[in-house]
C-alpha cells in the first residue's frame, strides 16, 4: 500500500477539525448572493412571475368557471324549486311525465320538492327520483317536509315516525334532536332525497299561534338554540341538507301564512335576543339553507312587506349580522301571504331583488321565469345578482357531491 492511501484519510480528518473549530457553518454560495451578485437578464425568468406592476387575477373556482359558461337563461332555470304534485286531471303524480320533463330538460329548474301525493311506496319513490335526476343535466336538489310529528310526507311508507319537535325539545337533552334528524335522514337518504325542509327554527312564543305550536322546539329561545343546531347536525352528517325556516321568526304570529299576512310586532332588538338565537344556532353548524317566512315586520323595516320582500331583513341582518353565506330559500311563493297580493313576476323579482337565491313554488312557473329573465334584460335587476346567487347554489351542490364538474 502506497504512503499516498495512508495520507488522504488524515487530511479529510484534518480539515474536519479544522471546520469545527472555526466556530461558524461553512456558507453555501448561493446564499451570499445578493441582488446585485445575481447575473442574467429578466428574460431567464418564467414569464408568469415577472413583475409587470399589473394585479395578478383570483383563480376562478370550478363553480366559477362553470357559471362562466351558462346562459342567462340556464342561470335563472337554477334558482327555481318546483313541486309537481298533480297532472291536469287531478291525478296524484307519482312518475315522471312529459310536463316535468320539459320543464327540467329546457329550464334546468335547480331543485323538486315531493309531497305525501307523490309517494306511494319505496321502490315507486326511488324510481321517481332516479328518473328525475337521469333527465337533469346538474343534479337537483330533491326535497321534503318531514320535521316530526304532525309535518312528514312519507305517511304511506314503513319507516319510523319521530315525536314533534316540542315533545323532543321536553326532554332537556339536546341529543334527542340529533338522534331524530339521523333516524329520519337515515330513510330519506336511500329514497334518493338530498334536503330537508327542515328543522323549524322558530320560537313557540304564542300560544294562539297554530301554524307553529309543536313544530317548535320549546318556548325558550336558547333551548330551541340547542335542539336546533344539533337537529342540523343530525341530518348534515347523515347526508341530508337541513333548511332553517322560517326567518325572521313565525312562532311569535298569529295569522297564518299559508291563507294571508302574517306579521311580528317585535323590534329587531327583541329578535336578536329571541327568534334570532336558534337560527345562530343552525347558522353555526354549517345549515346550506334558510328559508324566509312571509312575515311583515312592521317594526323593523317599517312597512308591510313579507321579510321575503325586505332587503334590510335579508341583506343586512341575515347575511351580514348574523353571517349567513349559504342560498336563502324562499317559503312557497303559491302562499297567501304573497300571491294574493303580487302576481307571479312581482313576486319573482321582488324576492330576488331582496336577497331570495331560491324561489320556491310560485303558482305559476313560466310566468315566475319570464319575469325574472325581463328583469334582468332591461336592467331592473343585474346579471352580476343572478351569478351570486347560481354560485351560492352550486357550490352548495358541489360541496354535497351534486356537481361533478370534471365530467362536463
Amino acid at each position: 500500500m502506497s504512503k499516498n492511501k495512508f495520507l488522504i484519510p488524515v487530511l479529510i480528518l484534518l480539515l474536519a477539525v479544522f471546520c469545527s473549530c472555526s466556530g461558524e457553518e461553512p456558507v453555501p454560495d448561493d446564499l451570499n448572493d445578493t441582488p446585485e451578485n445575481i447575473t442574467g437578464s429578466s428574460e431567464d425568468f418564467p414569464a408568469d412571475i415577472e413583475n409587470t406592476g399589473e394585479e395578478i387575477p383570483e383563480r376562478k373556482s370550478e363553480v366559477e368557471i362553470l357559471i362562466s359558461q351558462m346562459t342567462l337563461e340556464q342561470k335563472i332555470g337554477q334558482m327555481f324549486f318546483l313541486a309537481f304534485r298533480q297532472d291536469e286531471n287531478g291525478e296524484n303524480i307519482t312518475r315522471i311525465n312529459n310536463n316535468i320533463k320539459n320543464i327540467i330538460e329546457n329550464f334546468g329548474i335547480g331543485g323538486i320538492v315531493l309531497f305525501s301525493e307523490n309517494i306511494r311506496e319505496k321502490n315507486q319513490v326511488i324510481d321517481y327520483i332516479e328518473s328525475l335526476q337521469e333527465i337533469s343535466d346538474i343534479k337537483l336538489f330533491i326535497a321534503i317536509d318531514e320535521e316530526g310529528g304532525r309535518v312528514l310526507r312519507t305517511r304511506n311508507l314503513d319507516v319510523p315516525r319521530i315525536s314533534s319537535a316540542l315533545s323532543i325539545g321536553r326532554t332537556g337533552d339536546a341529543q334527542y334532536a340529533y338522534d331524530a334528524a339521523a333516524v329520519i335522514a337515515g330513510y330519506l337518504s336511500p329514497l334518493g332525497f338530498n334536503v330537508n325542509f327542515a328543522p323549524v327554527a322558530d320560537v313557540f312564543t304564542n300560544s294562539e299561534n297554530t301554524v307553529i305550536g309543536d313544530r317548535a322546539f320549546s318556548a325558550d329561545p336558547y333551548e330551541a338554540g340547542k335542539f336546533v343546531e344539533s337537529f342540523t347536525k343530525g341530518l348534515l352528517e347523515n347526508n341530508i341538507l337541513p333548511a332553517l325556516k322560517h326567518f325572521p321568526g313565525h312562532g311569535d304570529t298569529v295569522s297564518d301564512s299559508h291563507f294571508g299576512a302574517a306579521s311580528t310586532k317585535k323590534t329587531l332588538e327583541e329578535l336578536f335576543v329571541g327568534e334570532f338565537i336558534p337560527f345562530n344556532g343552525g347558522i353555526a353548524a354549517g345549515a346550506p339553507f334558510v328559508m324566509t317566512g312571509h312575515i311583515s315586520a312592521p317594526n323593523i323595516t317599517g312597512n308591510h312587506l313579507p321579510a321575503t320582500f325586505s332587503e334590510f331583513l335579508l341583506k343586512n341582518v341575515l347575511r351580514k349580522s348574523l353571517g349567513f353565506e349559504n342560498i336563502i330559500i324562499s317559503d312557497a311563493l303559491e302562499m297567501g301571504a304573497v300571491a294574493q297580493y303580487y302576481n307571479n313576476a312581482e313576486t319573482a323579482v321582488n324576492a330576488v331583488a331582496a336577497g331570495v337565491d331560491m324561489l320556491l313554488m310560485p303558482n305559476n312557473f313560466r310566468e315566475a321565469r319570464d319575469g325574472l329573465l325581463n328583469a334582468v334584460k332591461s336592467g331592473e335587476l343585474s346579471e352580476e345578482k343572478i351569478d351570486e346567487s347560481v354560485k351560492r347554489i352550486l357550490n352548495v351542490k358541489y360541496n354535497a357531491g351534486l356537481l361533478n364538474i370534471t365530467d362536463r
